[in-house]
């Protein structure tokens, strides 16, 4: 057999159909996953962190699931290689063409007009004939009806058809927030302690409450102040109102035509849970912060009956847990604490903690997990939900992340956070 010329051994390693990954991006999944894996000890962020270090033939990276459905190919696979295919049907008609298409694209388009965020489950939604697949009688996939979006849908000119891009802007942090992250973080990484300590010792809470609108007027309102940080928008017209975000700050303040609901997130060796308080709860208060911390002793005894439960609580230095000029911690939690014979990390002088850490504090990430399903599974009339209905809602929701994300990997995740805002000199992190 002839040796094969270089232009053969180039469209075997480099070629392929448009949209996919050649055979060499495919070795490279392979060995990151390797590197990966022996530099961390939960899988936590790596199918993200692959896949933007592969490019697909025609350009683009390939989505977090499908990384995770290539690997899970190769070790099911004793006699995979590189640029092996499994006979999938490659090809296969649309579902969404001509009138349905149509009709997924109206809807997108109005929802932004009406000053909702398009999404894959709002539109679903609101054309559930349109979005079904005759073969499954289910809804099409995600990427069907994202197709759609890019192809169909526009804000001003046809020829600039919408993509998923960052819209208008984020708040940058400030010389000296910086610098006090930049020692904060060289001040945890002195400590000296191990990531099973931090896993085995804390629990991370925090005082959380949710809007709720009473009218539509302020349920519109609160849709535009739930934007994310991305969107569906053509080129050219991140400026334009519909794709800016609304006022974040609704989401926090109880006003006229909204009731507050108020929660305590727990998260701990690998679980998430919320303990939801009453309508007489006192907020972001002394009062509020010992209340917390009696339920907070409640769930932990109920999960670890054995006595082994976290004795330590991580929280921000928000009212009611550390006074907002010096540091100094309130005398109403300091006394719940001892009573209930937990303690808080930074103790009774959190001075050095950054107020800004958002993206640093576990239990931030598991509440922005918990917004973000909240906010994909309003119900249709979203100023008739009751606070208990809501509650409901939420505990569905907790458990549904419970089952679905890595929340034991995020429970591990401090000290790379730590180490990632000292290689940033206390800049944000990619979280």
């Amino acid at each position: 057999m002839a040796p094969l010329t270089q232009d053969a051994l180039r469209k075997l390693w480099l070629g392929g159909q448009k949209g996919n990954l050649s055979a060499r991006e495919q070795a490279r999944v392979w060995a990151l996953r390797e590197c990966w894996t022996e530099e961390n000890e939960s899988t936590y962020g790596m199918y993200d962190a692959i896949r933007v270090k592969v490019k697909k033939i025609g350009g683009g990276h390939p989505t977090g699931a499908a990384v995770k459905q290539l690997l899970d190919k190769i070790d099911g696979d004793d006699d995979w290689f590189p640029g092996k295919q499994y006979g999938e049907r490659r090809g296969r008609k649309r579902v969404l063409q001509g009138a349905k298409a149509t009709a997924v694209a109206a809807s997108a388009k109005a929802q932004k007009t009406g000053g909702s965020e398009p999404t894959y489950s709002s539109v679903v939604a609101s054309c559930p004939e349109a979005t079904r697949n005759p073969a499954t009688g289910k809804p099409v996939a995600k990427n069907a009806v994202y197709t759609v979006f890019k192809e169909r849908c526009y804000d001003a000119t046809p020829t600039q058809t919408w993509s998923h891009q960052a819209r208008f802007a984020r708040g940058a942090l400030t010389a000296p927030q910086m610098a006090k992250r930049l020692a904060w973080g060289h001040y945890m990484q002195g400590l000296g302690h191990s990531d099973q300590w931090y896993y085995k010792t804390l629990a991370w809470c925090d005082l959380c409450n949710s809007i709720l609108p009473r009218t539509e007027q302020k349920a519109q309102d609160l849709a535009l102040a739930r934007k994310g940080g991305k969107g569906w928008m053509s080129d050219g017209s991140q400026g334009q109102a519909c794709n800016l975000r609304g006022n974040p700050n609704l989401l926090k303040q109880n006003s006229w035509g909204t009731i507050r609901v108020w929660w305590v997130p727990i998260l701990a060796r690998g679980k998430l849970h919320v303990e939801l308080l009453g309508d007489s709860f006192p907020g972001e208060t002394e009062a509020g912060a010992a209340t917390m911390v009696a339920r907070v002793r409640a769930a932990l005894n109920v999960r670890f009956p054995g006595g082994d439960a976290p004795t330590t609580l991580f929280t921000d230095r928000g009212p009611g847990f550390y006074h907002s000029g010096t540091g100094h911690i309130t005398a109403a939690y300091k006394r719940a604490l001892r009573d209930h014979d937990l303690r808080a990390f930074m103790g009774v002088d959190a001075a050095r903690q950054p107020g800004a850490l958002q993206e640093v504090m576990l239990h931030e990430t598991a509440v922005a997990w918990c917004r973000y399903k909240l906010a994909r599974c309003l119900p249709t009339r979203p100023w008739l939900e009751t606070p208990e209905e809501y509650r409901t809602r939420l505990k569905a929701v907790v458990a549904e992340i419970n089952s679905a994300y890595d929340v034991e990997g995020l429970c591990w995740e401090l000290p790379s956070r730590v180490a990632g805002v000292i290689r940033e000199g206390g800049g944000r992190l990619a979280k």
